[in-house]
């Protein structure tokens, strides 16, 4: 790959690297997640109904499925240092551009440059740690890494709701702004880009680079793994307190608090299965990634079986492990796609994966939704998404014992 992190000013300089790439993901995090409370902040504005508030919250989304894999062929091309900092700055100048704005529809137009912008941050941080790092610590970088988003994500929600009500809508788009440029700006004065072949990628054309993701067919159930787990994911987020207030019986307030727990697990999740398996499988992705399919299976059907059975202690430990490892699985899996990838296109693949996973950002708490009031239960929901995931960890498993019948 010809990375710097074989390098000696490299074994110094990746964890320089490693620090730039989590502040620059958490400051992009601040801006698109805080997107939740800023919605709130636009329906008393506007005077929205809720229906154009949560539009919001998908326009942004919508806007990675354009870009990520433009900026993940740039990547391959030119480095990330560009591409990433200009993106986080270009970020901050499109959020903005909304202190200006006084019409709901330009408003969500401007949005979806915002979440254009946001193509910019994973793929980018994600090919940084790959070519940064060696095989033995990087799933814990990437992990690391990964922190930022649910760092972000959180500073937005302390810090935004205390600067609406004390100084009102602008100041909060100044700071979600200032926050992003922020991001853009030290990258773009830290980050050196590896010492990657670029003349070698710049040989194919962007459909050339797609035909060969597309003939890899070892990327195949691990892309298929990404969207069902990002599916677990979203509805972890989006459906875990009705399905405690429904099956447990428990308050709202409680429910909250138990999804937080949730949300706490899945962030210790994201370092300590990479590190498990930089340590204890020595770099090996597939197994902790297999295992981690699994138990989560089993989690779901334990919260299923078990309904109002259990005392309270031991619904916080489910849910706690629940997102433990429906959340936490994500390092893993951004790791086993950069590894898997051909050397020259990392970037482009890598955001192919996260396109394919951002379609179901957006759906998969809908289409989750629509089968719980269509079946009036979370039995057939939970067990057809419990399906697909075993069918994702089983298609790994014989991909690879079909590569290692070959060789």
């Amino acid at each position: 790959m010809g990375d710097l992190a074989t390098n000696s000013d490299g074994i110094h300089y990746k964890w320089f690297i490693l620090m730039v790439a989590t502040f620059s993901q958490t400051c992009a995090s601040f801006v698109i997640f805080g997107m939740g409370p800023m919605a709130a902040f636009y329906q008393q504005a506007y005077n929205l109904t809720q229906f154009e508030t949560g539009l919001i919250v998908s326009v942004v989304n919508f806007g990675p499925i354009f870009s990520m894999m433009i900026f993940g062929d740039l990547m391959d091309r030119y480095g990330e240092k560009w591409v990433v900092g200009l993106g986080s700055i270009l970020l901050g100048v499109n959020t903005l551009i909304a202190y200006s704005i006084d019409s709901y529809i330009v408003l969500l137009t401007n949005l979806l440059f915002v979440g254009i912008w946001y193509g910019t941050a994973q793929p980018g941080g994600s090919s940084a740690i790959v070519k940064w790092f060696p095989g033995k610590q990087r799933g814990l970088a990437m992990g690391i890494r990964q922190t930022g988003i649910p760092i972000g994500g959180a500073a937005a929600a302390a810090s935004l709701p205390f600067f609406f009500h004390h100084f009102g809508l602008h100041s909060t788009i100044l700071l979600q702004a200032s926050v992003a440029v922020a991001g853009g700006v030290i990258f773009l004065f830290i980050y050196k880009n590896s010492g990657i072949d670029a003349e070698q990628a710049k040989q194919y054309t962007f459909k050339e680079k797609l035909i060969r993701v597309k003939n890899n067919s070892q990327l195949y159930p691990v892309f298929f793994i990404g969207i069902t787990m990002v599916s677990v994911q979203l509805i972890i987020v989006a459906h875990l307190i009705g399905f405690l207030k429904d099956a447990f019986h428990l308050n709202l307030g409680l429910a909250g608090s138990l999804l937080s727990l949730a949300l706490v697990g899945g962030m210790f999740g994201r370092v300590i299965l990479a590190w498990i398996s930089d340590n204890l499988f020595h770099g090996n992705r597939s197994k902790p990634l297999q295992m981690t399919i699994w138990s989560t299976v089993f989690i779901i059907i334990i919260l299923l079986l078990s309904s109002i059975h259990l005392p309270l202690w031991a619904v916080g430990l489910l849910c706690f492990f629940f997102g433990f490892l429906g959340i936490g699985w994500y390092s893993l899996f951004i790791v086993m796609i950069a590894e898997r990838s051909d050397h020259r296109f990392i970037g482009l693949t890598v955001s192919f994966a996260l396109t394919l996973n951002q379609f179901f950002i957006v759906a998969s708490p809908a289409l989750f939704g629509l089968l719980v009031d269509w079946t009036n239960g979370y039995v057939l929901p939970f067990g057809l998404l419990a399906t697909a995931i075993s069918t994702g960890g089983i298609w790994l498993k014989l991909t690879e014992r079909k590569q290692v019948a070959k060789t």
